[in-house]
Parts: C-alpha cells; sequence; structure tokens
C-alpha cells in the first residue's frame, strides 16, 4: 500500500483543502455556487467524469464517477459543500477570520474545516490520484457532493432513485468522526406545532385565549416527557426539546395563535413515529385539561436511524483501511443526523468515518487537525483501491 500512499502530495493536498475552506459555502441562505464550481474545476482538470444534479437555481449536487474493474459493489463517498453560518456574536468570539484558512500549530482553522471539507476533500484528492496514475479500481468509485445538508437536504433527496447512483451497494459519508467507525447513526425528527386562542384587546383582563398561555401546558408537558424506555449505552439517548417559538399579531393584542418547534433527536432503533405517537397524547391530556384547547403540528423532517454490522464487508474494508495507515479501530455512534439518513432509502449500507472532531463544528474557532486530513486521504484511498470481497 505504501507505493501508493506515495503518490499522495500533502502539499497539493492542503492547499486545494485551504482554498476550499476560503470559499463561504453558507446554508442558510444556499450560497453553495462558488463551492460547486471549485468541486466542479477539480474533477475536470483531472479528467474524472462527472454530472451536475440541479436542485434550485444556482445550488445544485456534483456525482463523479471513476470506473472500476466491476460495478457489483461500487462504493459512494459522500460530503456536503454548504456550511453553517457565523453570527455576529460567534465571530466576535473567532480567533482567525472563519474563512481565512488560518494554520497555526498543526491545525487549521475555519468554518467548514471539519464540518466538513476535509473529509470531502480528502476524497477528492484520492480519487484525483487515481485518476493521474491510471489506477484502475476493482469497484467503481463514486463521488456525491451534495448541497443544503445543513438545512434540509434538498441535496440528497434529489438524489433518490437517482440513476447515477442507481448500481451503488455502499456508502462511505466522510463526516467528522475522528477516524472513528460509525456504523450505527441516530435519527432526528421535528415538527412545528400550532396552538390557537382568541384575540382581545391587551387593556382587558382576562378577555380572550392567549396562545402563548395555552402553549406553555404542552410545552410543559413534553419538557417534562423523557424517551428513556428507547435509550441505552449501545443505542445512545433519545430526547426531545422546544427550539423555537413565536406569537402575537401585535403588542397590544391577546395572540390567538403560538407557533413552536419540537425538535427529537432518537437513539438507534427508536422510530420518528413514535414521538409523534408521544405529542398526540400530551395534546389530548392538555385537552382535558382545557376544554376548547386546540392544537395541531406538522412534521417538517423525518430522518430514520440506522446500524450497520460489524461483520458487514463494509465495515471490514474501513477496518483494513484503518490498518494500512496504522491506525487504531473504534466503533461509535454517530450523534448527528447527515446525508446518509436520506440515501439509505436507495436501500445503500452505510458507514460514517472522517477526519475532524464534531464537538469543535458549528461554533467558534472550528479547526482541524491537518495530519489527520492527510491521514484520511491515504484511508479513502486504500478503501478505494481494495476489493471489498
Amino acid at each position: 500500500m505504501k507505493k501508493y500512499f506515495d503518490l499522495i502530495n500533502d502539499k497539493e493536498l492542503l492547499t486545494i483543502f485551504s482554498n476550499a475552506v476560503k470559499i463561504p459555502s453558507i446554508n442558510p441562505p444556499g450560497k453553495e455556487k462558488k463551492m460547486c464550481e471549485y468541486v466542479e474545476n477539480l474533477l475536470k482538470t483531472n479528467d474524472i467524469e462527472y454530472e451536475k444534479v440541479m436542485v434550485e437555481q444556482d445550488r445544485y449536487d456534483i456525482v463523479a464517477r471513476i470506473r472500476g474493474k466491476s460495478n457489483e459493489n461500487s462504493i459512494i463517498f459522500t460530503g456536503h459543500m454548504d456550511v453553517v453560518p457565523v453570527s455576529d456574536e460567534e465571530m466576535k468570539r473567532w480567533n482567525y477570520d472563519p474563512f481565512s484558512a488560518t494554520i497555526k500549530d498543526g491545525f487549521l482553522y475555519g468554518r467548514g474545516s471539519s464540518d466538513m471539507k476535509s473529509g470531502l476533500i480528502s476524497a477528492i484528492y484520492a480519487m484525483i490520484v487515481l485518476k493521474r496514475n491510471n489506477i484502475i479500481p476493482p469497484n467503481d468509485i463514486i463521488l456525491v457532493a451534495t448541497i443544503d445538508e445543513e438545512n434540509y437536504m434538498k441535496g440528497s433527496k434529489a438524489l433518490l432513485n437517482s440513476k447515477l447512483i442507481s448500481d451503488a451497494k455502499y456508502l462511505v459519508v466522510c463526516e467528522p468522526t475522528d477516524l472513528k467507525i460509525c456504523n450505527k447513526g441516530k435519527g432526528r425528527t421535528w415538527a412545528d406545532v400550532y396552538v390557537k386562542g382568541k384575540t382581545a384587546h391587551g387593556s382587558q383582563a382576562g378577555v380572550g385565549e392567549n396562545a402563548i398561555y395555552l402553549a406553555i401546558r404542552l410545552i410543559e408537558k413534553i419538557k417534562n416527557t423523557n424517551f428513556d424506555e428507547y435509550s441505552s449505552e449501545d443505542n445512545g439517548n433519545s430526547f426531545w426539546r422546544t427550539l423555537a417559538i413565536n406569537a402575537g399579531v401585535e403588542p397590544q393584542v391577546v395572540p390567538d395563535k403560538c407557533t413552536f418547534t419540537v425538535d427529537a433527536r432518537l437513539s438507534v432503533g427508536h422510530e420518528t413515529t413514535k414521538v409523534w405517537e408521544k405529542l398526540e397524547e400530551l395534546i389530548d391530556q392538555v385537552k382535558s385539561e382545557v376544554s376548547d384547547f386546540d392544537a395541531s403540528y406538522e412534521i417538517i423532517d423525518e430522518r430514520h436511524s440506522w446500524h450497520t454490522s460489524e461483520e458487514n464487508n463494509l465495515i471490514r474494508l474501513v477496518k483494513k483501511g484503518l490498518d494500512s495507515i496504522n491506525e487504531k479501530c473504534e466503533l461509535d455512534i454517530f450523534a448527528g443526523s447527515t446525508d446518509a439518513s436520506v440515501l439509505i432509502k436507495n436501500s445503500l449500507i452505510p458507514v460514517i468515518i472522517g477526519p475532524g472532531d464534531l464537538s469543535v463544528v458549528h461554533r467558534e474557532n472550528e479547526c482541524i487537525k491537518i495530519e489527520q486530513l492527510y491521514k484520511a486521504c491515504r484511508l479513502y484511498m486504500s478503501m478505494m483501491i481494495t476489493s471489498i470481497v
């Protein structure tokens, strides 16, 4: 394997990665276009075949492929091109410009450095090295670079049932895991809840039905309801929270509508339907206490958990790759939701493994240990050129 690793130019890899971090592909509101063009140029310059999948105006996925000796066990390496915004308050806590890709003490700092341009660029560069050196992998290698992962996952949803990936069997999600093997992924679902009241003039005490107060009744029940029966050390914890609230016509009017968002993070095996069954129970409880209580909800998204057996050929392949870079093998659960929760609907077998630490993402001074970028590229290359069966 060393002769293949010697083909990797770490300096070039770091330059390509640094330039990617400097692109502010912030989402929302969906400013991935320059990053899409950057990825396109890398593929085009290195004669790697690819297609664009339009999702919205100026927003598109990129699906690239290196043909192998067979397409029976094609492997997708996927990463998203968008990064979360940097708020004004967060900006004050950064030690460097978040889009400067500043290097200090062996780390590169920048928004998206861990989440997840390091993983995406590592996979792309591994493919570039294969193409440049005319190395034919045993199976087709497919790159899927998506938009909108940080929001509604419109990018991965646009690829459901796509012929571009219909022959793929395995899915490697290059999200930050500190190079641990995440063979389990937690689920997530959220909904907007609508509580109705009755308007009245704010000066009239006791008149009207204040939708805020009615919503608080339901919110308190949500706050005091847990999902301990679904939680375990092996499969992670399930919990839900109210994360946003909005109400009011104007300050002088008793509000007749209050909307709040409930976000649930689910342990492996906890079905999303069970969350909303529980919410309906709580709504009925409030109705028994307040006769004219009126609440409804709209499910915004459902992202299912998944589990890939440690004995699966994909996990075996990852372990071989880690052995080739002298990295220990550790199994873990990925706490966040990823494009895997969407793409597994194509009957793909997933694993999440990539450079970076999830604990430093979506916050000030996000960074990546540069040595781990180099290791990830070698890991992916090893997986690309090793037969999976």
